[in-house]
């Protein structure tokens, strides 16, 4: 299940996690509602959920794109300890 910006983020340390953008995804243009810029990322977790909220507060942290309405989903561990994620941020593109 996705984690929703705004959430109770954790403190960004000096390694970010390693968290690593792999790529823009495109943009997803559904028939109602904004448009929603997708990317994939890598960072270092021990769950799902925390690497979603890993993934919200390094974003929060370090771009200044506005994340309100963005979601991460945890889309499973490209290596041990390593997790893939989709960010998905609603704006105007």
């Amino acid at each position: 299940m996705p984690t929703t910006y705004p959430t109770s983020l954790p403190a960004v340390p000096a390694d970010r996690w390693d968290a690593e953008k792999l790529g823009d995804l495109g943009i997803e243009r559904p028939a109602v509602g904004r448009p929603v810029a997708v990317a994939d990322f890598v960072l270092t977790a021990d769950s799902p959920e925390q690497a979603e909220a890993r993934l919200l507060a390094y974003i929060d942290n370090d771009y200044d794109d506005d994340l309100r309405g963005a979601s991460a989903t945890a889309a499973g561990e490209s290596a041990p300890g390593r997790w893939k994620v989709i960010l998905r941020v609603p704006g105007e593109f």
